[in-house]
């Protein structure tokens, strides 16, 4: 479950910077053909496709280390090929188009197509492209807690770029969006895993609610560690003045409209894909499948 917390913890960067710069529609380059489909705009301008490949090979390593630690009871087959195919790419881009599209419908056009101008500019891609090549990187072995480390270690020093960061985080409130999809997914599994009939005594919602919120502390503390050792990882090529210019694009009204929309197409998908890992581990232990 923890995995899934990281996954949308991964792009809900956006945060004010900690220098205090100013980010003005100025530094804007407006998206191209404003007539296109909005949900494609988010999709192509923000590499949603290059991203969700490597969102399913992080739920395939976790589910395989799962097996491999026998965390996973019943029998059945491969565990790791059950949460492949329920995170199979093209279905969770279903999922999130979905997820996004009451909120895409609740925005403004302008406001959208400018956020989206931001990120189709340069430094932009550029953000883009680090965020899934940190995303990449941390499916190796060792990765992770070595970026977690080091964000702890820089802190610790008073590291110009850890303090930033953690700025970034604190004054965005990047934690509490995350905290609450954790949960989420946390009560979406248990739901599934009721309707496979999991349980022995199966909880009632108001049980199964109490449950996900037993959880909380675990998940935001998960979410602080992951977010602050991805950042260090991912923004390590960004020079300070860029880091600054994202951060101030990010606590702006088109930064913050968008991260809303972001976080409710990833809400879409892991609500959904959550459930039926519930349901498939519940209709493992009865030799069964989903």
């Amino acid at each position: 479950m923890l995995s899934l917390l990281g996954v949308m913890a991964a792009l809900a960067v956006s945060g004010p910077s900690p220098v205090g710069a100013a980010w003005t529609p100025a530094t804007i380059h407006p998206v191209q053909a404003p007539q296109a489909d909005r949900q494609d705009q988010v999709w192509q301008v923000l590499g949603m496709d290059r991203l969700m490949p490597v969102l399913q090979a992080e739920a395939v390593g976790e589910a395989a280390r799962m097996q491999a630690e026998g965390l996973i009871a019943g029998q059945g087959p491969d565990w790791a090929g059950t949460i492949g195919r329920i995170h199979d790419p093209d279905r969770m881009e279903g999922l999130f188009r979905d997820g996004m599209s009451d909120a895409l419908d609740r925005a403004d056009p302008a406001l959208l197509e400018r956020a989206l101008g931001f990120h189709a500019s340069d430094l932009g891609q550029r953000i883009i492209g680090l965020e899934i090549s940190a995303r990449r990187a941390m499916l190796e072995e060792g990765v992770e807690p070595l970026a977690r480390q080091s964000f702890a270690d820089a802190l610790d020093q008073g590291q110009p770029r850890a303090v930033a960061i953690s700025e970034i985080i604190d004054r965005a409130d990047l934690i509490a969006p995350n905290v609450a999809g954790g949960m989420n997914a946390a009560l979406a599994f248990a739901r599934g895993f009721a309707e496979g009939e999991g349980f022995d005594m199966a909880p009632d919602p108001q049980q199964m609610l109490q449950e996900a919120w037993a959880q909380r502390d675990q998940i935001e503390a998960e979410a602080t560690a992951w977010l602050q050792g991805f950042l260090m990882l991912a923004y390590a090529p960004l020079s300070d003045a860029e880091l600054a210019e994202y951060g101030a694009w990010a606590a702006s009204t088109e930064g913050q409209a968008l991260a809303g929309i972001v976080f409710a197409g990833f809400d879409g998908v892991f609500v959904r894909t959550s459930y039926e890992m519930g349901l498939a581990a519940a209709l493992r232990l009865q030799g069964r499948q989903l």
